[in-house]
């Protein structure tokens, strides 16, 4: 008797490979689209899954779409749908696909189980109190929920809702004036808003309890860190931009690059950001200002200053990875050849820049495990950066910590609870290593009102049990 399963492992999805736009220039026609392996599951329409609920309904045309159906006899052998802007199956198809993909790197790298956020419900089914909490199995995802020029992530309807609107430009060379553009056809976007959604799922508080300007900050970064370093699982994508850049990621390219149909298509330039920041009116990249952290506050804006951080530790691992290579390729001078590299140095620095960008986005994943759990700042993340990767990594043979560091330190980013920037100073210390005296410890903790407070709290909430029950037995150490 056959014990082998019959059932598929994966599903092969078409998607478009950074948005629609690139599908009609010439220069990028071949790499504009992509096949997403998803893990399989048994989905019914919509498509609706254990994790994703696509929900297709567009209030602004009074229209509900008929739900995309992956299983069908065409989708399977086909890889689902032709990447199209006017089939809504198609657009049902896509949100699916990246956001599952996104889904699927968190649990690779946290080894566990992604969950939503909480609802908190009252009697009717309204948004109202937080004294029943509902779990919620399904993320929804609304492809055409909004008419306008936004697409975001609703902690209330534990949903995400994506815009369309009319391009708003008067050269065509950007984009169609008037045209229509669809933000559930970004993959930057989409992979985007998920993020949120699963870091919220992670730790509420980070939204629910914003003390500092960096908390608000370091969601929208670590979103565009995902969206972007997602870009380097697409090898005909990053091998093409390893060609036109001769292997110098520092120059401006696509991979560094989040959400440009956007835009271009709402009058804010080349790309929404650019992990590789600013750029001179000679295409040169400027030097990253110290100060700049100290006088922006608005998230999207500050958090390009983390993910600007991120991504030149990247560049400095990949350069100190290809450093062997560029040695060979130009008989030591550290200079190429005018011309287009070689295929095969291509390959060799598109198979670096792949490894090198799998570990920064691993480090930065795993680091959500050792932020504090209310108050973060842009320190805590570095600290958190250093003890997660020495922790699975205790001999950082090549460097990529003191990237890190380096990468930080030169955006003015650095916690202000050490006296230097040396790995062990940046090592979170366990609590089982401080050996702290209760006398030592009481000082860390809240007045015994608020204590008693958190016990009762504890009580009501039924799972905190014991918990409770230990606050209680300890009243006399307070």
């Amino acid at each position: 008797m056959n014990s082998f399963s019959d059932t598929p492992s994966i599903r092969k999805l078409r998607v478009y490979s950074l948005d629609p736009s690139m599908a009609i220039q010439l220069d990028n026609f071949e790499i504009s689209t992509s096949e997403l392996s998803i893990r399989w599951e048994e989905l019914e329409a919509g498509p609706v899954g254990e994790y994703l609920q696509v929900i297709d309904i567009d209030p602004a045309s009074r229209r509900l779409y008929s739900p995309v159906d992956l299983n069908s006899r065409s989708s399977l052998a086909n890889n689902g749908h032709t990447p199209s802007l006017s089939n809504p199956q198609f657009h049902q198809q896509m949100v699916y696909a990246v956001a599952m993909k996104t889904i699927e790197n968190f649990e690779r790298i946290l080894g566990r189980r992604m969950l939503w956020r909480e609802r908190y419900i009252d009697e009717e089914g309204g948004y109202i109190r937080e004294t029943e909490k509902r779990f919620v199995p399904q993320l929804r995802i609304y492809p055409h929920a909004i008419r306008q020029d936004n697409a975001y992530y609703s902690p209330a309807k534990v949903a995400l809702l994506f815009g369309y609107f009319n391009a708003q430009t008067n050269d065509p060379r950007e984009e169609l004036p008037g045209g229509l553009v669809f933000t559930c056809l970004s993959y930057d976007i989409i992979a985007h808003e998920t993020t949120h959604a699963i870091l919220d799922g992670i730790n509420r508080r980070l939204l629910d309890s914003v003390s500092n300007p960096d908390m608000l900050a370091f969601h929208e970064a670590l979103s565009d860190i995902v969206a972007i370093f997602q870009h380097f699982s697409i090898p005909h994508l990053l091998n093409d931009q390893i060609q036109k850049t001769r292997g110098n990621l520092q120059k401006n390219n696509l991979l560094a690059q989040l959400a440009a149909q956007f835009a271009r298509s709402t009058g804010r330039g080349s790309a929404l950001r650019n992990a590789l920041g600013q750029f001179d009116e000679f295409g040169n990249r400027q030097a990253p200002n110290p100060k700049e952290l100290g006088r922006t506050t608005e998230p999207h804006a500050r958090g390009a200053i983390l993910v600007a951080a991120v991504f030149d530790a990247f560049i400095r691992i990949f350069e100190n990875r290809v450093r062997d290579l560029r040695r060979l390729a130009t008989n030591g001078t550290g200079i190429l050849p005018d011309g287009d590299i070689h295929p095969d140095l291509t390959n060799r620095f598109a198979e670096e820049a792949t490894h090198a960008a799998e570990r920064v986005l691993r480090i930065c994943i795993r680091a959500i495990d050792y932020l504090p759990p209310l108050d973060i700042t842009f320190g805590d993340y570095l600290r958190a950066l250093i003890t997660a990767d020495s922790d699975l990594y205790p001999n950082d043979a090549a460097k990529y910590r003191i990237a890190f560091i380096e990468a930080f330190r030169a955006r003015g980013i650095f916690p202000h609870d050490v006296n230097n920037l040396g790995e062990e100073s940046l090592h979170w210390v366990r609590f089982k290593e401080r050996n702290w005296d209760p006398q030592t410890l009481n000082r860390f903790l809240p007045p015994r009102n608020l204590m008693r407070s958190m016990a009762g709290l504890y009580q009501a909430e039924g799972g905190m049990s014991e918990l409770a029950d230990h606050l209680v037995s300890k009243e006399d150490e307070w």
